[in-house]
């Protein structure tokens, strides 16, 4: 009996790197015919490499947001208060 379970589980580790490596022939594959794609065309006298001012100003904006509200602002202060304990575990402890 335990050989077949370890068996149908090997079966189900062999399907699923099959499976896996299928994947990952179908993927690299469409990386292929992706790269092939035509190259948009800039406007003329428009380069990728430079920006406007514009586009700085909307990229400094974002960046400064960004940094200034990726951290909350904490008290570290904990306040514990000791109240009186519930009952809402009673029905499962007979002893209470």
């Amino acid at each position: 009996m335990a050989g077949i379970s370890v068996g149908v589980v090997f079966a189900i580790l062999v399907v699923l790197v099959l499976v896996l490596v299928l994947f990952s022939f179908i993927a690299k594959r469409a990386n292929v015919h992706q790269s092939e794609a035509k190259v948009p065309v800039l406007a003329p006298g428009k380069h990728a490499d430079t920006a406007d001012g514009d586009d700085l100003v909307v990229v400094a904006t974002a960046l400064y947001l960004y940094l200034n509200s990726a951290h909350d602002d904490e008290s570290g202060v904990l306040t514990i208060r000791n109240t009186q304990p519930s009952n809402w575990h009673a029905v499962l402890n007979p002893r209470l």
